[in-house]
């Protein structure tokens, strides 16, 4: 069973690599846009046979946690008319969608061998170069970026897939992470603060983490920390500038003349206020579902009439994630940081233990979700559910190396 197991999932997760990350703004352009939903469907599927081949059925607590609370969520949606009832279902399953990616992985426990290994470093090799074209053509050339990857940050997120996947299945050695760094070097071509932002980071992470650093509170490692964050907001200090103070109450503005990436941030504080503790509801504010089928929220709100909030034009509306979290109220921002604060912990852990590797690239995972979410909703795209594939292989790794000295401490349900 788990050859089996194995095999399929390695030809997914070069599926997933070439159609569902690199390709998908190509096909979609197309006019087909469901390539995720395929790979998140063979992945359910590969977890379902797990499941039944098991005598147990065992299934892992926190998974049924958290597919309990937005079962939850879903029935507290319709309950309250959020939207529509199909706009629900939607965002529903788009919501759940990167949890069910880093479960269904960290319990099916799939292994690639190193001949598996081999192919997919040779294959981001491969795409390495696609990227890099692109990336200077984009220069040349501004339109080629439609027929691409449809914008620059989404070409900034496949550098950063890219040199995650490889750092995964390198040997982790000085050279792969040199590798690592210039795969990740590729997104600057992107000009996106975002990204120069994790650069920097993952650059000091990669000559501070040696063999002698210790994963413990002390002051050399919080003097790192503070370092480390005051060089990654000095590089992107001209977008944060740009989006939170031009953008915001920084000109003179008033709440009706904000960006619309503000106008999202300065609105969901009230949205927190006014439905506490639950929120507005799936598919009720800054996701693509709101906008599709029209949330009455803008209008309550104001915010009909804002550039790119629009009924008819609401191209801004999932421009960022954080402020999406109003749908689900106080109560669920928490358990959503919680959960990330959980996974950080669980890999601190692991270092502590000698799981290095993953250990350090499933910070890494944290630490670029938490600027993603800060300027896009890149954890319920295509390449959010990718990355979160990565995370739930690395945890599956990590419970595989601690299980026979402490089954029960390590695994993360």
């Amino acid at each position: 069973m788990q050859d089996f197991i194995d095999r399929q999932f390695f030809n997914l997760t070069v599926f997933t690599l070439i159609f569902g990350v690199m390709f998908y703004d190509v096909i979609n352009n197309l006019g087909f846009s469901y390539v995720d939903e395929i790979c998140a469907v063979l992945l359910a599927l590969l977890f379902g046979y797990k499941v039944i081949h098991t005598k147990t059925w065992e299934f892992n607590r926190l998974f049924l946690f958290v597919l309990g609370v937005f079962v939850f969520y879903l029935i507290y949606s319709i309950a309250i008319h959020a939207n529509t009832t199909s706009a629900i279902l939607t965002d529903f399953t788009i919501q759940l969608k990167p949890y069910l990616a880093f479960f269904c992985v960290y319990a099916i426990h799939p292994r690639l061998t190193e001949n598996q290994r081999k192919i997919i470093r040779q294959l981001i090799i491969l795409c390495s170069l696609y990227v890099l074209l692109v990336g200077v053509a984009y220069h040349i050339y501004y339109e080629v970026i439609k027929y691409t990857f449809a914008h620059m940050s989404r070409l900034a997120t496949a550098s950063s897939v890219l040199a995650l996947l490889y750092l995964y299945c390198s040997d982790y050695t000085k050279n792969d992470k040199i590798i690592f760094i210039l795969l990740l070097s590729l997104g600057i071509l992107s000009g996106r603060s975002k990204h120069f932002g994790l650069f920097a980071i993952c650059l000091l992470m990669m000559i501070y983490f040696n063999d002698s650093f210790k994963m413990k509170l002390s002051v050399r490692n919080t003097t790192f920390i503070l370092i480390t964050l005051a060089f990654a907001l000095f590089v992107a200090r001209e977008k944060i500038y740009y989006y939170f103070i031009t953008g915001g109450f920084g000109d003179g503005r008033t709440a009706n003349d904000l960006y619309a990436r503000m106008a999202l941030y300065f609105f969901s504080l009230r949205i927190f206020t006014d439905y506490f503790p639950f929120g507005s509801g799936f598919a009720s504010y800054a996701t693509h579902t709101s906008g599709m089928d029209y949330s009455p929220i803008y209008a309550k709100y104001g915010m009909q009439n804002m550039h790119g909030l629009t009924r008819e034009d609401p191209a801004f509306i999932a421009d960022t994630y954080f402020p999406a979290l109003a749908q689900f109220g106080v109560a669920g921002a928490a358990l959503f940081f919680i959960f990330w604060i959980y996974l950080a912990w669980k890999a601190i852990r692991a270092y502590q233990r000698d799981c290095r590797k993953e250990a350090t690239i499933a910070l890494i995972i944290v630490i670029f979700f938490m600027i993603e979410c800060t300027t896009d909703s890149t954890l319920t795209h295509n390449r959010g559910m990718f990355i979160m594939m990565i995370l739930g292989l690395l945890f599956s790794d990590m419970h595989a190396k601690l299980s026979d000295s402490a089954h029960h401490e390590n695994s993360i349900g």
